[in-house]
């Protein structure tokens, strides 16, 4: 009977932490209306200390009705701390010029998710938590700016 109460314990450990640094990832610079011939994104950003298996991972984008999906993250992917990734959209995406963001794991569970921001100018200005991973859950959080995508928001 210990030998089984050791091992539910270590397993109970392993999916705590696995939670917990998954927890630290948050969604960090998004573009919702970018030039003409661009493409939506969405960036997340590993706020921890421990690396994050992101493999499955997706996000979206909400308009009204509209909802822009972006790929999964190929399995195997793995976000070190402080780093950053990138999710593609398509060109062909066609909605108002807005939106809010949603960040989900591989179980479809919801990890993070933006406000609603409005951005109808089609330049290269994007919503970014400044400075990166800031998650106070406050509109305060985000600014727009110049795109820094794939990299530190600070300047």
């Amino acid at each position: 009977m210990k030998k089984s109460s050791a091992v539910f314990c270590i397993t109970a450990v392993v999916i705590t932490l696995t939670v917990a640094a998954s927890a630290s990832v948050v969604l960090n610079e998004m573009e919702l209306n970018p030039p003409e011939g661009g493409a939506e994104w969405v960036e997340i950003y590993n706020d921890g200390n421990d690396s994050v298996d992101i493999s499955g991972w997706t996000a979206t984008i909400t308009d009204g009705g509209w909802v822009g999906k972006f790929p999964a993250v190929r399995a195997g992917t793995i976000l070190e701390p402080k780093g950053f990734y990138v999710f593609p959209g398509q060109s062909s995406w066609n909605h108002d010029n807005g939106g809010f963001a949603t960040l989900y794991d591989a179980d479809g569970m919801k990890m993070d998710k933006s406000g609603v921001r409005v951005d109808s100018l089609g330049n290269d200005f994007t919503y970014g938590r400044h400075p990166d991973g800031r998650n106070t859950n406050s509109d305060a959080d985000w600014g727009l700016g110049y795109s820094t995508k794939g990299r530190s928001n600070v300047r």
